[in-house]
């Protein structure tokens, strides 16, 4: 496996501030997508920039300067 494609909670924690903490929570709520083998977590980094995505609130009718 390689390293680039993948995050861990910590390398998750560090790019983008989502704490291990609620990750478990993401996890357990089946709200993020991610792999498991054996104690080891991994989130696979397309997943994870799809599921940023998926999450963008757009401006549309806000009044532009």
């Amino acid at each position: 496996m390689k390293n680039e494609l993948y995050f861990n909670p910590k390398t998750l924690e560090a790019e983008f501030g989502i704490a291990v903490k609620t990750q478990a929570k993401y996890r357990h709520d089946k709200t993020i997508p991610f792999s498991k083998i054996g104690a080891f977590i991994f989130y696979k980094k397309t997943d994870i920039y799809e599921w940023i995505d998926s999450h963008f609130v757009g401006t549309q009718g806000v009044a532009q300067w």
